[in-house]
């Protein structure tokens, strides 16, 4: 069986921290390896008329160039703390929702909705256990947020409730571009339309494996390479400031 290798939570120039336009995010991703991108552009730039011209513009642009681009929309709740990344075309449901409300209804409505980086703000201090019904995964490794390892509170959470386990680059330009994809089995049909659609479908159902490396993700939370990419990532968040503080002062001569 082949698979399809998909780049997770990918901005467009429908958001408003994007500039980036479907035929070149589609060009330089699969120059790097991915057959398919999950779009999620933010709610705060989103009505029903922009989420009709994305998913026209997904399926323009997909059947142009066979490479898969499924619509999607990110979704914060009010206070801007947890966000969740709904993919499909379920119907829009306005600008900051309560999530819970989305997930009571998305999964009727046929979209798959993600936990995303969990460790921005602490959203995973609001976990609900109930959300998990509803939940089609959970972003354990997210690019931008996370690092070069895993969180370890949503690798755990993800195995304990039975949620799949996602990796997501969280694209708003070339920093995010990383090894990290989310792998179905490649839809049979034609049509960027069907595609898509199946590829919600495998979401929805679990058929999905999500990668670091080529790997499955689970192996960089435990055992030796667990252990490295703490190491790594404990380097990265001390070197990290110094970094910055060395470009700010270049900036400033």
């Amino acid at each position: 069986m082949t698979t399809l290798r998909l780049a997770a939570h990918i901005h467009t120039a429908c958001s408003d921290d994007s500039d980036w336009g479907l035929s070149r995010l589609a060009r330089i991703l699969r120059r790097s390896g991915f057959g398919g991108a999950l779009v999620c552009d933010h709610d705060r730039t989103m009505d029903d008329a922009t989420w009709a011209a994305l998913q026209a513009e997904c399926d323009r642009v997909g059947d142009a160039t066979g490479f898969v681009l499924v619509p999607g929309i990110e979704y914060q709740d009010p206070d801007h703390v947890v966000h969740l990344p709904v993919y499909g075309r379920a119907p829009f449901y306005g600008a900051s929702p309560e999530i819970s409300d989305v997930l009571s209804r998305v999964r009727g409505d046929g979209g798959a909705a993600v936990f995303a980086h969990p460790g921005r703000r602490e959203a995973w201090r609001r976990f609900d256990p109930s959300w998990a019904d509803g939940l089609a995964g959970i972003e354990v490794w997210n690019r931008k947020y996370d690092g070069i390892r895993p969180s370890e509170w949503a690798a755990r959470t993800a195995h304990g409730f039975g949620i799949p386990a996602f990796t997501a680059l969280d694209w708003h330009g070339p920093r995010q571009l990383y090894p990290l994809a989310v792998e179905v089995a490649s839809p049979t049909t034609t049509g960027n339309r069907a595609r898509a659609d199946g590829v919600v479908d495998d979401l929805l159902t679990g058929r999905l494996r999500a990668t670091a490396f080529g790997a499955d993700v689970a192996r960089f939370s435990s055992g030796p390479l667990g252990r490295a990419a703490r190491g790594l990532e404990s380097s990265r968040r001390w070197i990290a400031p110094h970094i910055r503080r060395l470009e700010a002062g270049i900036r400033s001569r």
